[in-house]
């Protein structure tokens, strides 16, 4: 009788402590999450508390969200449930600085006309007749400014914590960063001759346009913008000596600087238009600032990327060392810019930046190469030099090169006499601010070509241009969270089989291209000889031909085998990863659960006895 009691007692208890648990979490623990991500994208950053901390005025919070219709999604109804609870935090951060309200705008309701006309965009229903839905928020500050996040996509979950400081900071700033632009490319920024407005091409052209307050300097510039706080010159035709003493003074007044100076661009190349050499479109003024972009290209053969190559008629792939991706190990990690740049960045055919000496200033590496490298002449490298074409010629140097820097301290002008227009010394000598300076030695890394495929951003080129103007701008919060994204998890074990398998295929490649030369030579030979009427052991010749032929079929048999021997052993490798989460580990739990019970029905067994 008592094992029963004991057992209705047990099952009541656990009951008990049910309901008393879902209780609990739903009314006090329903935004308690736990962050097991590997760079905490879940928990709110040191720096977005930072900016809490530092509102000055309170901050109304809208967010409008339809809970009814997006409850259907699952994965909308756990996101839009992960915002309101992140704005909640946000609320409770900024000690008050910050009213969250939370609306649900109904279908055909005052909420949704107000909605509307805030400028949200409605989220269509899965059925035609189905009411739209909306997930967005409006922040409103005290002196009648209003800005609109009008729809939170669940594909950007990685990146919420950054759009909602991102729109706190654009509230709370007084006036926007001006950021001034100097080119020669059209594939950047395109000017319509007609009403002399802009119109990005580059993606990273269009989201400047966005994140700050853009303009585009005409090439016969004679001045640079009043309040301009950031610069950009990339790839600029070459300046004129009014326009290096313009430059020379916005630097020596403290004004920053992004340069973009290309030994040889592959996108002016390829019919994107612009300059193809710009290292030496500033003049005297880069030896002033201490620093050059040499004028020779930087193959990298460690971090070459894949390229499409072609091969006795046949396409193939093959890693091409003028284009190549900096990974993390080659990124700066103790500078903001490039600390966080999980996805690397992607450059094509870039100069070394090397220092030239300057007292007073301060060189800072931001992306190196690895030290299988070689220099190539800018000319031969945009001469459409295959990855069989380098590799024969190959001889590494054994160093690290620097592909860009910051550059920062104090200068002397490089014009001691003044204004050569003026003729007169009548402007600075020296720095009157320590200023600052980064530059790259790539200009195609602005490219879309270079770092975006159909799924998105493969490459942190635009992050990385994106935190060098906050960096510059002295928003150094946002280039911290810009670059809180998940990093790439690869399959280390099949990368190593590609990696290990596109060297021998290169190799085959090698191999049967001096077969292919040979066979041509000796071809031309025997048709020389009949040219000739010189021919006389014909059937020794036929029989040559045909063992050369012979030959060249057999290296591309082995070719082929190469390749499909790469396609199974990564097969292979997959499946048995797939079957690990898939298979195995569900048999260990079985396996682990026949251990359990066999164990409790041998205790049962000695309890009995």
């Amino acid at each position: 009788m008592k094992r029963p009691l004991f057992t209705r007692l047990a099952a009541t208890l656990l009951v008990v402590l049910f309901v008393c648990s879902q209780v609990i979490s739903q009314n006090w623990l329903a935004a308690l999450r736990v962050d097991t991500t590997q760079d905490q994208l879940y928990t709110l950053s040191a720096d977005t508390k930072a900016v809490l901390r530092d509102i000055k005025q309170p901050i109304e919070l809208r967010l409008y969200l339809s809970r009814e219709a997006l409850t259907e999604d699952p994965v909308m109804r756990g996101f839009s449930q992960r915002v309101a609870d992140l704005l909640s935090v946000y609320a409770r951060e900024a000690n008050g600085q910050i009213r969250l309200t939370i609306i649900d705008p109904k279908p055909f309701s005052a909420r949704e006309e107000e909605a509307l006309k805030a400028g949200l965009t409605p989220i269509p229903g899965p059925r035609p007749d189905d009411a739209a839905a909306f997930l967005g928020f409006v922040l409103k500050s005290p002196y009648g400014r209003d800005l609109v996040v009008p729809l939170l996509d669940p594909a950007d979950a990685a990146s919420l914590e950054f759009q909602v400081t991102r729109a706190v900071i654009k509230l709370s700033e007084p006036k926007r960063t001006r950021v001034a632009m100097l080119t020669s490319l059209p594939w950047l920024v395109a000017t319509d001759p007609e009403s002399g407005t802009m119109r990005p091409v580059a993606e990273i052209a269009s989201l400047l346009m966005q994140e700050t307050e853009f303009s585009l300097l005409k090439s016969d510039f004679q001045t640079i913008p009043a309040g301009t706080s950031v610069l950009i010159i990339a790839q600029p035709e070459p300046l004129t000596e009014a326009q290096q003493f313009a430059l020379d003074q916005y630097v020596l007044k403290g004004g920053k600087l992004l340069l973009l100076l290309d030994p040889a661009s592959t996108i002016a190349r390829d019919g994107g238009g612009g300059q193809q050499q710009g290292t030496q479109a500033l003049g005297r003024l880069t030896q002033a600032w201490g620093f050059s972009v040499q004028g020779d290209v930087i193959a990298d053969r460690a971090y070459a990327l894949p390229v499409q190559t072609g091969l006795a008629g046949r396409a193939a792939i093959a890693p091409q060392p003028l284009i190549f991706q900096v990974p993390a190990s080659g990124l700066n990690q103790d500078q903001a810019i490039t600390r966080a740049l999980s996805q690397g960045v992607h450059v094509a055919t870039p100069g070394e930046v090397v220092r030239l000496g300057q007292t007073g200033t301060s060189f800072t590496p931001l992306l190196t190469s690895s030290p299988d490298t070689m220099r190539l002449e800018a000319k031969r490298a945009l001469s459409g030099l295959s990855p069989q074409d380098i590799e024969l010629d190959w001889q590494s140097s054994g160093q690290r090169q620097v592909l860009a820097a910051e550059v920062s301290g104090s200068w002397r002008t490089a014009f001691p006499n003044g204004d050569p227009a003026k003729r007169q010394v009548d402007a600075l000598a020296a720095s009157d601010k320590p200023g600052q300076i980064l530059v790259f030695g790539d200009v195609d890394l602005l490219a879309d070509s270079l770092y975006v495929n159909d799924t998105g951003a493969v490459a942190d080129n635009a992050r990385l241009i994106l935190n060098s103007v906050d960096y510059l701008a002295g928003k150094t919060q946002l280039v911290e969270l810009r670059s809180r994204t998940p990093r790439p998890r690869n399959l280390v074990e099949v990368e190593k089989l590609r990696q290990a398998a596109q060297a021998r295929v290169l190799e085959e490649e090698q191999a049967l291209e001096s077969r292919l030369a040979l066979a041509e030579t000796r071809l031309k030979e025997i048709e020389a000889k009949e040219a000739a009427k010189d021919l006389i052991a014909s059937d020794v010749t036929d029989n040559e031909l045909a063992q050369v032929r012979q030959e060249v079929q057999e290296a591309r048999t082995r070719l082929r085998a190469v390749q499909e021997g790469v396609r199974e052993g990564v097969a292979r490798i997959k499946t048995r990863l797939m079957l690990i989460p898939g298979i195995v580990i569900p048999l260990l739990i079985v396996l682990a659960g026949l251990l359990v019970q066999v164990f409790r029905r041998r205790q049962q067994r000695r309890l009995a006895q």
